[in-house]
């Protein structure tokens, strides 16, 4: 993708920042089930506890057109796809599937879904 200087510069700055902190209830909700439930031990979210560094960093994750190395579009049904059995999306992933509630699959991708 090609990009103004100016732009990329505005991209880059968003793209530095820290996470936002969560604005609803769900979201803290699934901040909370993200840090507490293993998936802070693999990835990092900056200006969170969350600091693993065997996944990707996903400060930013919203704000990607797609997920799982471009094997699905970013939205939230395929990201909550991705979360509750990344194995049957792509045999082989490193991510190992979570067991989380329904209640706290959705707070995590509307969690995860505000990160711009």
């Amino acid at each position: 993708m090609a990009e103004s200087r100016e732009a990329f510069d505005a991209w880059q700055s968003r793209q530095n920042a820290v996470a936002s902190a969560p604005g609803g209830e769900e979201e803290r909700r699934g901040q909370q089930a993200f840090l507490f439930t293993g998936c802070a031990l693999c990835h990092t979210i900056r200006g969170t506890p969350a600091s693993g560094t065997v996944g990707p960093d996903l400060t930013h994750l919203a704000s990607r057109r797609a997920l799982a190395a471009d094997t699905l579009a970013m939205t939230p049904g395929a990201l909550a796809a991705w979360i509750a059995d990344p194995q049957s999306i792509k045999p082989g992933a490193k991510m190992p599937r979570i067991a989380l509630s329904a209640d706290d699959l959705n707070a995590v991708v509307a969690y995860l879904g505000s990160l711009e």
